[in-house]
């Protein structure tokens, strides 16, 4: 698959960038417990070294507000 930096144009096989997944692990009696937040894989431009997502993380509290405004402006 190949990917192009968005600052600096660079593009490459995937095999090429970093792909970093942040994750915190929650310790309950000494369990540990599965985090509940979704978090975004960040990839890191080998060429520039600055980070980017391949997907908009933000995307899915786009549609969540599309669907209330609609509900709001329907006079429901």
């Amino acid at each position: 698959m190949k990917i192009k930096c968005p600052h600096c144009g660079f593009e490459g096989d995937s095999s090429e960038y970093i792909f970093i997944y942040e994750v915190t692990l929650y310790v309950v009696d000494s369990r540990v417990e599965r985090e509940e937040r979704e978090r975004p894989i960040l990839v890191v431009c080998p060429k520039c070294k600055q980070g980017f997502f391949l997907d908009n993380p933000y995307k899915r509290f786009y549609r969540y507000q599309e669907h209330t405004s609609s509900w709001r402006n329907s006079g429901v």
